[in-house]
């Protein structure tokens, strides 16, 4: 969950050869209709910078994109903020990996697709013990947010809730990204 980390990665399995940048995972839902579990692939994913990053039409089409995404360098924590976005800038879900990712693809000159399952939806606003739960290298802080609970004990059914809703995202990640992925080194040079 960290942009910057993404884009450096990204950008060096391009430097040694890498025919296209997947960037998959979990992401919030940004859109009313999403639940968790929920896939998406993406066609472009926007930024608050104003930036705009296509996927890859041939294999994005391949797959059957259509979702927009939101590539946030910080969590989109409330359900207002998710509202806010979803109206401002037309994005479904959000990520905080898929804009540095698709920003390396793009300097590299090759493609860039995004495939995401919805861990939270937009009308739940994350608990307070979750945020600050990401370490600087993207990494989650579990113990740090298990921690948070014992000061604020009304966050635990919530953080639950999260926990359930991450799982789910991660069954159809874990599911359908083999059959994804075979779909798309159809198309690719290799």
């Amino acid at each position: 969950a960290n942009a910057a980390q993404a884009e450096v990665l990204a950008a060096r399995l391009c430097a040694e050869g890498a025919a296209a940048i997947v960037s998959f995972g979990v992401s919030g839902g940004l859109a009313p209709h999403l639940k968790p579990g929920d896939l998406l692939i993406g066609k472009s994913v926007k930024t608050a910078s104003g930036e705009t990053f296509g996927c890859d039409p041939f294999h994005a089409a391949a797959l059957g994109a259509g979702a927009v995404l939101f590539g946030s360098d910080n969590m989109v924590a409330t359900a207002a903020e998710k509202a806010r976005l979803y109206r401002e800038t037309g994005a479904v879900a959000g990520d905080m990996e898929s804009h540095g990712a698709a920003r390396a693809a793009r300097d590299a000159g090759i493609p860039f697709i995004a495939i995401r399952a919805i861990a939270d939806p937009a009308d739940r606003a994350l608990p307070k013990s979750a945020l600050g739960s990401i370490a600087p290298d993207g990494s989650m802080r579990a113990f740090s947010t298990l921690l948070k609970c014992v000061t604020a004990p009304g966050d635990f059914p919530a953080l639950l809730q999260l926990g359930w809703d991450n799982e789910a995202a991660l069954e159809t990640l874990g599911r359908d990204l083999d059959r994804l992925l075979g779909a798309l080194f159809v198309g690719l040079d290799l």
